[in-house]
């Protein structure tokens, strides 16, 4: 592993969660040779980030805008190659397991949707192509990015399940539009918002005006960096052996939240912590999604028995997956938090 591939597992380490990352991809089939995957996998369980990265040696770099070019156009013909064959092995079932950067053994889900993504390390390059086209019925799109631009897209989105919305939105935008100079979109209220999608991530800020306005996406920020951070302190603050077999699952499950529900579920957080030190009891709160796909119980007191739980959800509609969230004081000083979660998609 170089010194880039080394920076940007650590960056995306601290954005997606070191249960989701996995860096070490090497595995020697039976009576074969080693194979590799992509240099880096962000694995959301369902959907699966497979990244490339390309670095240009210092050693050999110029300051030659066609010479660079070149580099970066072959490089990312050799990316687009391997990435492509990241995704038949991980649709093959045939993999092994890998550990993730929490040393937890995880299989990759054989059926998950995979979101290729080639980054590439050279600072002389300022515009290149955003997305790298098929040119074959057989062949893919791939986005591409340059490091700088990778991390800037994660710490304006910090959402992972939102990362992966943007780059789906990146590739339509840029397969529709090809190379753009400048994109006006009228957003929400009195949002008026001009783009050079060419020039760094800008395109960015125009998925976040078109899916939540601007304005509203800004004023989450605060509530969302105390999210994350709450996750990452996670599993290191879990005592119960209950709840560190479970971890990996709970994180899982917030890291599939948008921006709205995140923010949500913050607000909900804090209000039962609130609520607790008052001595109000019992289910406070509750988030559920619009499309039934899972609800979150917030509780002040002790966890509730998942049976008891069932009915009291069900009152509305099926849910496939609940969480619950007690917050119980131990002392007039310190809180605790338990998680009781609960898949109805697994055999478990």
């Amino acid at each position: 592993m170089n010194n880039s591939e080394r920076l940007l597992s650590a960056f995306s380490e601290d954005y997606f969660f070191k249960e989701l990352v996995f860096d070490d991809l090497c595995f020697v089939p039976e009576g074969s040779t080693k194979i590799e995957l992509a240099d880096l996998i962000i694995n959301l369980k369902d959907i699966i980030i497979a990244i490339q990265l390309k670095e240009r040696n210092p050693e050999e770099q110029t300051f030659d805008d066609k010479s660079e070019n070149k580099w970066l156009q072959n490089k990312c013909k050799v990316a687009k190659k391997q990435v492509k064959q990241t995704m038949q092995l991980l649709s093959s079932g045939e993999l092994p397991t890998f550990k993730n950067k929490r040393g937890q053994e995880i299989s990759f889900q054989r059926d998950a949707k995979v979101i290729p993504l080639v980054v590439f390390e050279n600072q002389h390059i300022d515009k290149y192509p955003h997305l790298l086209k098929r040119h074959s019925d057989n062949s893919i799109d791939v986005n591409c990015m340059s490091f700088e631009d990778y991390v800037e897209m994660c710490k304006t989105l910090i959402s992972p399940i939102e990362i992966v919305a943007y780059l789906e939105y990146r590739q339509r935008i840029y397969k529709d539009n090809s190379e753009i100079d400048i994109m006006i979109f009228d957003g929400v209220g009195d949002e008026l918002i001009i783009t050079k999608p060419m020039r760094q991530e800008s395109l960015v800020m125009q998925f976040l005006a078109e899916v939540y306005g601007v304005g509203k996406a800004e004023k989450q920020n605060p509530a969302l960096q105390y999210f994350r951070s709450f996750l990452h302190k996670l599993p290191e603050h879990t005592k119960s052996t209950y709840i560190e077999k479970d971890t990996y699952s709970i994180l899982l499950f917030l890291a599939h939240m948008n921006r709205q529900e995140m923010d949500a579920f913050w607000d909900n957080l804090i209000a039962t912590k609130e609520e607790n030190e008052k001595g109000i009891k019992g289910i406070l709160h509750s988030l559920r999604r619009s499309d039934n796909e899972f609800a979150v119980l917030f509780i002040s007191g002790i966890i509730r028995p998942i049976d008891e739980i069932l009915p009291i959800v069900r009152k509305t509609a099926e849910v496939k997956r609940i969480l619950e969230v007690a917050i119980y004081h131990v002392s007039a000083k310190e809180f605790a938090i338990d998680f009781l979660y609960w898949d109805n998609t697994q055999d478990s």
